[in-house]
């Protein structure tokens, strides 16, 4: 398999109100290392994009020991572990400048017929590129905990605008983040630290949909789901320690 990295400092507007890289760039900066990993192998959007084809991601688990900060350089390591035909899990490891784990995030992700949006096979001069290991089975990962059918959840709504689209012709990744994190409530944001997530997407969120984003808060615990015409589309928990404001 081919070991790649990238280099970056985390600018001002990366950050959220703490000073720290926000929880949506993390994600944003994974999905930078691989689509850079892909150009520099020679498939990347122009390869698969020609064919009709694009790549989604289908869940991600991530452990936080901490966010980097403002003017802080980090090196994200990445490569394409195992696959099969529909699927390739991909792990990214976060390092500080001393050389410290600081984030790791396993990542499962397929390819999308982009116009009849059906999961398609993986093009095999696309995937040995990488390098990657071919199982039959790509390790799984747990699912996140759902919200029960009789608890109750805080709610916020969200009309899908166009900016939140990106080349796949639905919402981006790092969106949904967004909508979890803003369900929660300032002072919980301002006292807490997030030091996991789950998050498993179901179905595509669209153009002109509106989107419940729910949460379900028991001390430093959350579950989250997005909900678009009582149908789920994306579940997820999050774990959380308490800090000073």
């Amino acid at each position: 398999m081919r070991t790649f990295e990238i280099k970056r400092h985390v600018e001002y507007y990366e950050a959220d109100t703490t000073g720290k890289l926000s929880l949506p760039m993390i994600l944003n900066w994974a999905v930078l290392a691989s689509k850079k990993q892909s150009d520099t192998l020679g498939v990347g959007p122009k390869s698969y994009m020609s064919r009709g084809l694009g790549w989604v991601i289908l869940q991600y688990e991530v452990d936080i020991v901490r966010r980097p900060e403002i003017n802080e350089e980090i090196t994200i390591k990445t490569f394409a572990a195992k696959y099969n035909p529909f699927f390739v899990s991909r792990p990214f490891t976060f390092f500080d400048s001393q050389g410290h784990e600081i984030i790791h995030v396993k990542s499962i992700w397929t390819m999308i017929d982009i116009d009849n949006r059906r999961m398609a096979r993986l093009p095999q001069d696309i995937v040995d590129a990488y390098q990657a290991e071919r199982v039959k089975q790509i390790p799984r990962i747990a699912k996140p905990t759902a919200v029960g059918v009789d608890e109750v959840f805080e709610e916020k709504s969200y009309h899908v605008r166009y900016l939140d689209i990106d080349a796949n012709k639905h919402v981006n990744n790092s969106k949904y983040f967004e909508w979890m994190q803003d369900v929660l409530s300032p002072n919980f944001l301002s006292t807490h630290e997030i030091t996991y997530l789950n998050l498993k997407y179901e179905a595509e969120v669209r153009l002109g949909h509106m989107v419940q984003s729910q949460v379900v808060l028991q001390d430093n615990f959350s579950k989250h789901r997005i909900m678009v015409d009582d149908v789920v589309n994306a579940e997820a928990e999050f774990k959380w320690r308490h800090t000073t404001i």
